[in-house]
């Protein structure tokens, strides 16, 4: 295309407690440049759902931005931006809440991989104002509105995310009709699990089959009916239409993203974990597991020197179970994120993921058992040996016994549960189905009704 030049629009942080999502905001600015076709808009490819770091306490919901990549006539880039301030002020008006903080930022003509080191640290990392505005500066960023701070780290940190190279799935997302919202998702649950049934491995992350409930829509009273998590975007059409919905839908939007990747996955040693970072670490267990009330389970994984908390909580049911079942020895690798510590506990690793690379032997030690009767001894105190509590006979320079113990667990990759997964964890179902290159753009991608 002649005489044009790109445009990367990227927005943040317009969801809040009252309702509102910043996909429902970029579907509606998608609207608006469909609808306005003098300006010659062309999309270069899907718009992106930009996961950044789940371990940021002070995120909104999933920590999603969302980037539109775009191609427009020479002259058109100005009125295009001032759309995309409009459509970001009069949404954050609507749905305006103290806790909320939207950014929008946008590279025209630039090179998004300038900041690619930006999302990567923003996906695993905690990145401040200071340091997104001065990639920013370097890259030509522009700011169309003035933002505020949280808005425009996750804004510009994922302008430089999905590029060419990395791994990626697709959500669609369906929208309400405003009559709508605040009202109960009309979705039969059955149906949701038959579509899950029926286009498994190609979709995930939709349906909870050992607790029986679907996990395709969310809670509360924003726009969002639901969104379907799978590998093609012809595999998520399918599924929307294999489901039972009784109310209209307004829109929806097959969005490309890092969901399903581990994209957060950055290796790091023990030694240098620090609070709200997401990690993959690698060690060997250097405690055996403590099961606490409730079914959580916290072992010690260490590195050289250092050792670490780390945690399953019951909720990842059966990951907890996996956690149980190691033994001091063992060589492992967590993927999680980093709490700091509290007033009762240490820094702790929250373990999404585990990877068990070799299980060591379980040696335990018991007492002796009686050369008389065979009855298992007592000691008879500090320093005395072993007496027999059934015979009386004494072992005077005895000591326990080394006993193998059989081991339940295998080397292998162990993951929370659909239900307890967070967006960006990839599921045993995607290992091996992983895609390195830009899709083509098929026509229907979108639907306004």
């Amino acid at each position: 295309m002649k005489d044009t030049v790109e445009i990367h629009v990227s927005f943040d942080d317009h969801d809040s407690p009252r309702g509102g999502c910043t996909t429902h905001l970029a579907s509606l600015f998608i609207r608006v440049l469909l609808e306005k076709r003098s300006l010659g808009v062309f999309f270069k490819d899907y718009p992106l759902l930009v996961r950044l770091n789940p371990g940021i306490p002070w995120k909104t919901r999933g920590n999603g931005a969302v980037v539109l990549r775009l191609k427009v006539p020479l002259g058109v880039e100005h009125e295009v931006l001032e759309l995309a301030e409009a459509v970001s002020q009069e949404y954050s008006a609507l749905f305006r809440d103290k806790t909320s903080m939207p950014g929008v930022a946008a590279l025209v003509g630039g090179d998004p991989a300038i900041l690619h080191r930006l999302y990567k640290k923003a996906v695993s990392d905690v990145v401040t104002l200071d340091v997104a505005l001065r990639y920013a500066s370097k890259a030509g960023v522009v700011f169309p509105s003035p933002g505020e701070a949280r808005g425009l780290i996750g804004a510009v940190s994922a302008l430089g995310g999905l590029l060419e190279g990395e791994d990626h799935t697709f959500e669609l997302i369906a929208y309400r009709r405003p009559e709508y919202w605040g009202e109960p998702r009309r979705i039969s649950g059955e149906s949701v699990r038959r579509m899950a049934l029926h286009t498994q491995p190609l979709t995930f992350h939709n349906y909870d089959f050992m607790r029986r409930r679907p996990l395709i829509a969310p809670h509360g009273s924003d726009p969002v009916l639901l969104g379907i998590r799978g590998e093609y975007p012809w595999v998520l059409r399918a599924a929307l239409g294999m489901l039972e919905i009784d109310e209209p839908l307004d829109a929806w939007v097959i969005f490309r993203t890092n969901q399903g990747t581990d994209a957060h996955c950055v290796y790091r040693g023990i030694s240098e974990l620090r609070p709200y970072q997401s990690a993959c670490v690698r060690g060997v267990v250097a405690d055996p597991p403590r099961i606490l009330r409730g079914g959580h389970v916290c072992f010690s994984i260490a590195e050289d020197d250092y050792r670490h908390q780390a945690c399953v909580y019951e909720p990842a049911k059966p990951l907890n179970l996996v956690a149980a079942r190691l033994w001091r020895g063992d060589e492992i690798m967590l993927l999680g994120t980093v709490r700091p510590s509290s007033g009762t506990e240490p820094q702790t690793i929250n373990v999404e993921k585990i990877w068990v690379l070799r299980v060591a032997p379980k040696i335990i030690y018991r007492n002796p058992r009686c050369p008389r009767c065979g009855h298992t001894m007592k000691s008879a105190g500090r320093g005395k040996g072993f007496k027999c509590p059934k015979c009386g006979y004494r072992l005077r320079e005895a000591s326990k016994v080394p006993v193998k113990q059989p081991r339940l667990l295998k080397p292998g990759v162990y993951a929370s549960p659909p239900g307890a997964a967070g967006h960006l964890l990839k599921p045993l179902s995607r290992m091996g189905r992983e895609k390195h290159g830009f899709p083509s753009m098929p026509e229907h991608w979108y639907s306004y009704g």
